[in-house]
């Protein structure tokens, strides 16, 4: 260990949590730390039932294979390995003593023809029945790794678990902003000035109508009516509040255009509720909310009647009444353009009450309205 400088120390911590923002860095990581134990090889592995992989000084894909996993997967050495505490440096060989390990099936089948005889692993992280882990190897001909090696090692470790931690984080971060994406409903996410911080697709699209509800004025969003407006600023002023820097405000809803004016575009209604805090530097910084906008229409959303076959188990003719009553139409217009008598729409309607747990007309309509699948645009 002497050799190893304070510069190569920086550069591979530096690697280490550049690999957090950027997948590809961790070849560089692993490289790096092969190098500074003198290793033969270093890899990290994921070991799981569904799929296994590694990013590895060594191009070694049969290690890579079902096979090999499962091997991995039936060692009793080898599932100590991986249940052992989660940043802390351990060797192979005195999990139950170097004579167990050197019979143990992963020694024999996997390590012993690829030459990894003296290995140290950290565990990084477990999800369900997946394992991540770092380890590195050394030759037969190799010497043993020494402490001050070992110390080294340990020492990096909590560097390689912040980072996966960084790294983890910042997937699901771009999980949910991809999933907002796709919503089919319009979602704009904005500060307590009601200036857009992200907005997706279907948000996207209600700015750009001609003529719509919305407008976009030196990144803020105004409506088309300026009472409207001043109602949306305090929706959002309110879910941005905050009572001693602790508990946000509720935010409320409200419906655009406020009045029933005629229009080309259908009425909207803006739910406004408080969004997660930024952070910086472990303080509270820019407080934010998020405003959802859906379609408000009289009519009943096409495939409803699937969507309510589906729930309640109702039969097609079931399915075609309830939704004509979601939609505002008369039993008895149901029935005529059905093609059946008043009296069979009638035992129609009683079954689906029996299936749906309703006992009138109006709690029908109004639990069906409820369950209606949203759409896209």
């Amino acid at each position: 260990m002497a050799n190893i400088t304070v510069e190569d120390v920086s550069t591979i911590v530096a690697n280490i949590y550049e690999a957090a923002y950027d997948q590809a860095r961790w070849y560089p990581v692993v490289t790096a730390l092969r190098e500074m134990m003198g290793g033969s090889r270093c890899c990290i592995a994921r070991i799981g039932p569904r799929a296994g992989g590694s990013i590895s000084t060594v191009d070694d894909p049969e290690l890579n294979e079902p096979r090999a996993t499962e091997v991995f997967l039936r060692d009793p050495i080898a599932l100590k390995a991986v249940a052992l505490p989660i940043g802390k440096i351990h060797d192979y060989a005195h999990i139950e003593g170097e004579a167990a390990w050197h019979a143990s099936e992963v020694w024999q089948d996997l390590f012993r023809p690829r030459d990894m005889h003296r290995g140290l692993l950290c565990n990084l992280f477990s999800s369900g029945d997946a394992y991540w882990m770092i380890d590195v190897h050394r030759s037969a001909w190799q010497e043993p790794f020494a402490g001050d090696q070992i110390d080294f090692f340990q020492k990096l470790a909590p560097h390689l678990l912040r980072a996966g931690q960084i790294s983890r984080r910042l997937e699901n971060t771009s999980a949910l902003a991809s999933a907002f994406s796709h919503l089919p409903f319009g979602m704009f996410m904005v500060n307590g000035h009601c200036r857009i911080l992200q907005m997706n697709e279907v948000a996207e699209t209600l700015l750009a109508l001609p003529g719509g509800p919305f407008e976009l004025k030196e990144g803020e969003i105004v409506l088309s009516d300026a009472q409207d407006t001043m109602s949306l600023r305090r929706l959002v002023v309110d879910a941005c509040s905050s009572s001693d820097g602790v508990m946000p405000g509720t935010g409320g809803a409200m419906l655009v255009p406020s009045e029933h004016k005629l229009s080309d575009h259908p009425r909207l209604v803006l739910s406004v509720a408080p969004y997660v805090d930024t952070q910086a530097y472990g303080l509270t910084g820019e407080r934010r909310a998020v405003i959802m906008v859906n379609e408000v229409t009289p009519r009943a959303r096409e495939g409803l009647d699937l969507h309510v076959r589906a729930l309640f188990d109702l039969t097609p003719s079931e399915a075609r009444l309830a939704a004509g009553l979601v939609s505002g139409r008369s039993l008895k217009e149901i029935a005529a353009s059905g093609g059946i008598t008043v009296k069979t729409g009638r035992t129609y309607l009683e079954r689906i009450f029996a299936k749906t747990a309703t006992r009138q007309q109006s709690e029908l309509v109004a639990l069906l309205k409820n369950t209606e699948p949203l759409r896209r645009r």
